[in-house]
């Protein structure tokens, strides 16, 4: 079968395709115009999830966000928004709600206020815009003015709500870190009695540098012992004091003038005085020494080596103290960081930041987005015509006749050689065939005769 001769048999049986059609767009438009009218109304609130949180400062992760967008949806069509809308609507108290919830089979459970809910979920949708950080909350109803208000309503509620779970969620941490804070306090505390149990029974008292009384002061005699001990130690380094150092430069001159002017010469007999003023310079000087890192200096090291041993004898105790006051470090580290928490945790309780922001009032709408008569319309177009041409090709099928001669040699699987088309019209031949038929049968009457 080619095209020409499917287009043949569609105009032919277009008395079946064309009823088909007119039948589907005529039921179409009857229905449209008794199916009841909805109005969407739609109000949107910004989640900010880029921003701060105002009391711990933090910014959510983006691979939390997917999850917090989707928590907040579902929080929307939850039970816990509708059934504040209720609340707010009065529904429950309605007469006529409470007839319609007693006929229905809902009644059994006595629940109006979720039955009620129910109804509100299941004409409410949300959903985030893409691409955006924008939550489009939606509400459709057969009264515009209702489903504008109800909108708002459940965008307060939703707001409420989700106010509402972080406060509990906060105040349910924060009674957890009050536990913990407590127990931290208590060990603490303990912790604390011990140190001072021990400090009593052995006297050893820790400084602000973490180091005991003994220790400090065996540091500070061995800081005096190398402060005694610096003469000495420079006298050793230079091998000699100024005065010796003149005494021997002195000796050296006379040793020259002895050579060029000989010991009756004035000038070597003015060396020679000089250098008995100089050899009791030096003299003083070796006394001074000697007597720097003699008595003073021998008690002072005696005086480090018993505090030394007074340290070594005490090591194992002070070692214990040191024990005990870096358990009292961390537990109060761990008490304070425990208080702390609890702090934020009571202030984010008490803070009216849920993290969201209305864009938009819901509106009422002015015209209704149910039932869409174009495309009803169009569609049933699209069925009747689609359905017409099924059933004539089904009825071709069934009746299959010769409309051209291309139907022809498909029927006979030969050739045709020939078309002898009539020139008369087909009324032409309809009266020729009845004449046809009649001369018949008046010949068939004479001869019975």
């Amino acid at each position: 079968m080619n095209i020409v001769q499917f287009f043949r048999i569609l105009w032919v049986r277009r008395w079946i395709i064309l009823p088909a059609f007119l039948v589907c767009v005529a039921t179409a438009t009857i229905v449209v115009q008794f199916l009841p009218e909805r109005y969407k109304a739609s109000t949107r609130v910004v989640l900010e999830t880029f921003k701060p949180d105002p009391v711990t400062g933090q910014v959510m992760s983006s691979q939390f966000m997917r999850a917090y967008v989707e928590t907040q949806t579902q929080l929307i069509e939850d039970y816990a928004t509708a059934g504040r809308v209720v609340d707010e609507l009065g529904w429950a108290n309605d007469p006529a709600n409470i007839a319609a919830f007693n006929s229905s089979s809902a009644a059994a459970t006595g629940d109006i206020r979720r039955w009620l809910a129910k109804q509100i979920i299941d004409n409410t949708k949300a959903d985030v815009m893409e691409g955006s950080n924008i939550l489009e909350i939606s509400y459709s109803d057969s009264s515009p003015e209702r489903a504008e208000r109800i909108a708002n309503l459940i965008r307060t509620s939703f707001l409420a709500q989700s106010l509402a779970a972080k406060r509990q969620a906060a105040t349910k941490s924060a009674d957890w870190y009050a536990q913990q804070a407590d127990a931290a306090r208590q060990a603490l505390a303990a912790a604390v009695q011990a140190r001072t149990d021990f400090v009593k029974k052995t006297g050893i008292v820790l400084t602000e540098t973490g180091t005991d009384l003994e220790t400090q002061k065996l540091e500070q005699l061995q800081g005096q012992t190398t402060a005694a001990a610096a003469p000495v130690v420079a006298a050793a380094a230079s091998g000699m004091g100024p005065a010796q150092m003149q005494l021997a430069q002195i000796d050296q001159q006379i040793q020259q003038a002895a050579t060029n002017l000989g010991p009756n010469h004035p000038a070597f007999q003015a060396l020679q005085r000089q250098r008995e003023v100089f050899a009791k310079a030096a003299a003083a000087e070796r006394s001074q020494v000697n007597g720097v890192a003699g008595p003073g200096r021998g008690a002072i090291e005696s005086a480090a080596n018993a505090q030394r041993a007074r340290v070594l004898g005490n090591r194992q105790d002070v070692d214990k103290l040191m024990q005990l006051q870096r358990d009292v470090t961390l537990k109060q580290d761990q008490y304070m960081k425990a208080a702390q928490r609890v702090a934020d945790l009571r202030l984010e309780a008490s803070s009216n930041d849920n993290g969201m922001s209305t864009l938009s009032e819901a509106t009422a709408p002015e015209t209704p987005y149910y039932p869409k008569v174009p495309m009803i319309i169009g569609g049933a177009a699209g069925f009747g015509l689609g359905l017409g041409l099924l059933i004539a090709l089904l009825v071709e099928l069934l009746g299959r006749r010769v409309r051209s001669p291309e139907d022809l040699e498909v029927a006979i699987d030969a050739p045709v050689l020939g078309v002898i088309q009539s020139r008369a019209s087909l009324a032409a031949r309809l009266r020729r065939a009845q004449e046809t038929l009649g001369e018949g049968a008046d010949t068939h009457g004479a001869s019975v005769n």
